[in-house]
């Protein structure tokens, strides 16, 4: 598994140094338009490579947090993007052409949702302020050969935490180099965050307390967290920051959670056994403060399934449901735990209640869709599978499960269809051509499958042609 990320990271470190190997030295001016195009290049990167979270509920909730803060602040004339970054390391980071990037570390690591909106304030700030630009245009040359060791370093060696490199990347972290945040552009930043973060009703002291909660992880632990080397400063911007509170915001109030359901989305968060433990420490302690709180319930229970202990988890997801009992994520839990432990009957119970109560949430579709398959219903995971089908297309798991369905079902023209159409996705173009061949004798030549599967046929025997005659690739092209 280490290797495999080691790769991944490796390839996707020269990726990033091909696409500045053809920036130039020295800027005259960093445009707008060049922003965008250089922050859309390391998003599609990050994308490509999968370090980017697609939980569509944590997506949901962390665009809706940065949503509003935007819309009580002063906009660059750019449409910002909001992604979390799979990565444990506490951090955040914001690269150019209104790209913010939240580490799933730091969304773990705060208590509440006005600290997470104090950081991705203060990121907006920084993009806003255009602060990357500012530098690059200040630059009299990039120097790629360290910023290329910069980045190598943080993924490959000393751990890999790939955070570190992005934020390297992101201008922020090259401590060795020119291009760093100087202390007037974290100041800035600082100013303009708390101010967004008030004007959006979140209370302003959650800034200075995410400032507090990352010294506390330093003092704790050996290794620097990774948002103290891509934000340095931290002592006096604890100083900055506590000097607003006590003048500008002194009588302010606000509130700690607008958008909702923080604790549910760290749950929707792995983290280490030892990260859970601490975590299930955390939460015993909030319910028996708080017996009566569905998301603390929830999380509990997701906490405990995590930790495997599938029957205690039950335990709590039965107290939160008794509660709220049409509860969609209660639910879906519920039935995932059983047909985790292999009771496909009572999987299939509270998963049709739970497609009832949220008919459009894919996550439990798909969970129907494989109760049913373990439950022999075959039909009806089939048609499971088919309405996913049509909300994403894209999916190559679907169509696996789509293949299984069908192959049960003694459609082996269909499922040998879609299993080429999953291959075809996994890029594997000898098993994706194996089972269109094989598909090809089941329909009538001139019928849409058959046209179909000769077109998915000679797409992939192009894509082999093409690869045995291409030319060695030219120089990356940035602009």
């Amino acid at each position: 598994m280490c290797k495999t990320i080691q790769k991944q990271c490796f390839s996707f470190v020269l990726a990033l140094v091909l696409i500045f190997l053809s920036v130039p030295n020295a800027w005259p001016a960093f445009t707008i338009e060049d922003e965008k195009k250089l922050g859309r290049e390391i998003y599609d990167k990050l994308d490509r490579n999968a370090f980017l979270l697609k939980d569509p509920k944590l997506n949901a909730y962390v665009t809706g947090i940065g949503n509003r803060l935007l819309a009580h602040s002063t906009q660059a004339p750019f449409a910002f993007t909001f992604s979390v970054f799979n990565s444990s390391g506490i951090n955040a980071f914001a690269t150019p052409g209104g790209y913010i990037y939240i580490n799933s570390g730091l969304i773990t690591a705060v208590e509440n949702e006005a600290q997470l909106a104090g950081v991705m304030a203060h990121e907006i700030a920084h993009a806003n302020c255009r602060h990357v630009a500012s530098i690059i245009e200040k630059s009299q040359k990039l120097n790629i050969a360290m910023l290329a060791a910069i980045i190598a370093g943080a993924f490959i060696g000393g751990g890999g935490d790939a955070s570190a490199a992005i934020a390297a990347f992101s201008m922020a972290g090259a401590s060795s180099m020119s291009l760093k945040y100087q202390r007037e552009h974290e100041e800035e930043a600082d100013r303009l965050g708390i101010a967004t973060l008030v004007d959006s009703g979140y209370y302003p002291a959650a800034m200075v307390e995410f400032l507090r909660i990352i010294k506390q992880y330093e003092f704790f632990s050996k290794s620097i967290p990774s948002y103290l080397r891509t934000h340095p400063g931290t002592d006096d911007r604890i100083f900055y920051l506590d000097s607003l509170l006590q003048t500008q915001y002194r009588r302010t109030k606000g509130l700690s959670n607008i958008v909702g359901n923080f604790v549910r989305m760290q749950a929707l968060l792995g983290q280490n056994t030892a990260e859970l433990h601490k975590r299930r420490q955390q939460l015993l302690a909030a319910v028996e403060k708080d017996p009566q709180n569905v998301d603390l319930l929830y999380a509990l229970g997701l906490t405990e399934d995590q930790l495997g202990r599938p029957q205690t988890a039950l335990d709590y997801l039965a107290r939160a449901l008794a509660r709220r009992p049409q509860d969609a994520d209660v639910l879906k839990s519920i039935g995932l735990i059983y047909l985790k432990t292999g009771d496909a009957g009572q999987a299939r119970a509270y998963l049709l209640q739970a497609a009832k109560s949220a008919p459009e949430d894919e996550e439990i579709l798909l969970a129907l869709g494989r109760a049913h398959y373990a439950a022999g219903d075959f039909h009806n995971a089939l048609a499971c599978f088919l309405k996913l089908r049509d909300k994403t297309s894209d999916d190559a798991n679907v169509m696996y499960h789509i293949a299984m369905s069908y192959g049960k079902l003694n459609q082996a023209g269909e499922s040998h269809y879609y299993f080429g159409l999953y291959f075809q996705k996994e890029k594997k173009s000898d098993s994706a051509l194996f089972h269109f061949q094989k598909a090809q004798a089941y329909f009538p030549e001139g019928s849409p499958r058959a046209s179909a599967i000769a077109d998915a046929i000679r797409q992939l025997n192009a894509g082999k042609t093409k690869k045995t005659d291409r030319t060695p690739p030219s120089e990356a092209k940035y602009f």
